[in-house]
């Protein structure tokens, strides 16, 4: 840990383009309760054009090469987008290799081989929980049938770099991850991707998405299990800094947020911003008024030097030189702050309990 600081201001001062996102549409055949764009079936916002994209991507290639930078297409539901696998093919003529983040509701074995044969590398589904609490996040019953068959599908392939599940871990799924682990492994998956809600969008007004720092203690605990054990690989997300207590134990590298380092996004409407779940208002320009080069190179500044984060808790933390501020999807402009900070969520209630054991 020592090292990261120093691992950090390397890679900041680089500040090589690595994966970019590509906000394509708000479309979605589902309606999630923990929806960070308030995706909805018909939407009056138009999508991102195709050709926007190409183009945005060709400055990109001319620039800085296509071989080592991602593509990820999300959404809304990507599936939603007309011509998904025919811009796919010119993204990967371009060089690029490109995955997306996908539902799982509308796919079928056509839909499979129409994904490969477009070249896509990686795909991510999304399954959460059993059927009732995977229909109930999702907010369409049947959901998680039609999500189990698509992973069944695309497990079966073996012709991709990288397929894995991923489970957004609420209060009404918590209690059966060993149920969950049994039933990916069950479907041939080979990576499990398990992250926790963050206060933005939709998710913020409900609390029964929000794990409490005990659940957060019993959620670490059993994900070290699974990795001591072998077999199916799992990981938490990067969802923020964890605190020393439980980084490297639950993925394989210490938090570091890259948005705007080495990630950046494309949204719909062709703003350019770090992330696609950070604050608009983060936005560094637009594809169809600015080159997407000149903002990479020369915005971002707020991202590279973040010591105008050190305020509020943040301003005396002894953990700061690990955390920077924790994510900037959780970074409240209206606040100055961030809207959750681990370490204070596990070590407050670790403290109340220890508190509470002593009292006479």
């Amino acid at each position: 840990m020592r090292l990261l600081p120093l691992y950090r201001k390397a890679i900041y001062g680089l500040h090589d383009l690595r994966t970019i996102f590509f906000e394509l549409t708000h479309k979605c055949n589902l309606a999630c309760l923990h929806c960070g764009s308030d995706c909805i079936k018909d939407t009056s916002i138009p999508d991102l054009p195709p050709q926007q994209i190409i183009k945005t991507l060709s400055e990109i290639r001319s620039k800085y090469g296509s071989s080592k930078i991602m593509v990820v297409l999300s959404g809304g539901e990507p599936l939603c987008y007309p011509g998904i696998f025919d811009l796919g093919k010119e993204i990967q003529s371009l060089g690029f290799s490109w995955g997306m983040v996908t539902n799982g509701f509308s796919w079928s074995r056509e839909t499979v081989a129409e994904a490969l044969d477009s070249g896509i590398t990686s795909i991510s589904v999304s399954m959460d929980g059993l059927a009732a609490e995977h229909d109930w996040l999702r907010g369409r019953k049947g959901s998680f049938d039609r999500a189990a068959r698509t992973v069944r599908l695309l497990s079966a392939t073996r012709l991709l770099d990288y397929m894995d599940v991923i489970t957004c871990i609420n209060k009404r799924n918590i209690g059966m991850l060993n149920q969950m682990h049994s039933l990916v492994a069950d479907l041939g998956v080979r990576r499990w991707r398990l992250f926790t809600i963050s206060p933005i969008g939709r998710a913020s007004q409900i609390p029964d998405l929000f794990l409490d720092g005990s659940e957060f203690r019993s959620l670490f605990a059993q994900i070290a299990e699974y990795r001591n054990q072998g077999g199916i690989k799992v990981d938490y997300s990067e969802a923020g800094y964890l605190g020393s207590a439980y980084e490297w134990k639950v993925r394989d590298h210490h938090y570091c947020c890259m948005a705007g380092i080495s990630v950046a996004g494309v949204m719909v409407n062709g703003d350019i911003l770090a992330c696609p779940n950070i604050d608009r208002r983060f936005r560094q320009g637009n594809v169809f008024s600015d080159s997407f080069v000149e903002v990479w190179e020369n915005g971002f500044k707020p991202f590279r030097d973040r010591h105008w984060m050190k305020t509020g808790d943040c301003a005396n933390c002894h953990e700061w030189k690990l955390c920077l501020g924790n994510s900037f999807h959780l970074w409240d402009l209206d606040t100055g702050s961030s809207k959750l900070c681990y370490c204070k969520l596990l070590n407050e209630q670790e403290s109340n309990k220890k508190r509470t054991t002593l009292d006479p």
